[in-house]
């Protein structure tokens, strides 16, 4: 089993810039570093997303394998080394992605699906750092579907923290450790 390391935080505050760093520190010559991007190109602001990311990874000194599912990232698990550190930018993307398709493809159970998913790549990995978004408190509590993706992304962050061995909360692109567990 893999160790899991979970890095929430606003929009835009450093999330994945510091996954990257994170990543490449926990490095040793024999691993493979693998991006598992979930971001899909949906309008001219996301498109410039993932461009930016593409470049950093191009351009940093690290050798990245870059893997581009956003749905149904269960189907690349079976081609994940058991060397890798695999770094998944972004969970709540990843849910998104999920409940827009989930809803006309396999109905409920989404959340389980995605947690499902994530602990048998933990399980696959050496190490596996989840990036997410922290949506509860960035935009108010309405009902209807906004509510229920709140409550869903809350469910599998209190999942993601529970599982992990280290839980990190960006606040104006300074890390905040909130969990640390040290394995023996």
């Amino acid at each position: 089993m893999g160790k899991l390391l979970f890095i929430t935080g606003g929009v835009r505050c450093g999330k994945s810039s510091y996954a990257e760093r994170l990543a490449a520190e926990l490095r040793t010559s024999n691993d493979v570093l693998i991006y598992l991007a979930c971001g899909v190109n949906t309008d001219h602001e996301m498109k410039e997303r993932i461009l930016k990311h593409r470049v950093d990874r191009q351009t940093s000194s690290e050798n990245w394998t870059t893997i581009e599912r956003p749905l149904d990232i269960e189907g690349i698990i079976d081609s994940i080394p058991s060397n890798s550190i695999v770094l998944l930018d972004c969970l709540t993307t990843l849910l998104t992605n999920e409940i827009f398709t989930a809803e006309k493809i396999y109905g409920s159970g989404v959340e389980e699906r995605v947690f499902r998913a994530i602990y048998q790549l933990m399980d696959k990995a050496k190490v596996l750092i989840v990036v997410s978004n922290e949506l509860l408190h960035d935009i108010p509590s309405e009902t209807g579907d906004i509510l229920q993706f709140q409550r869903t992304l809350g469910r599998l962050h209190r999942k993601m923290v529970e599982k992990s061995c280290t839980a990190v909360d960006m606040t104006v692109g300074i890390p905040v450790l909130k969990k640390k567990v040290h394995l023996t």
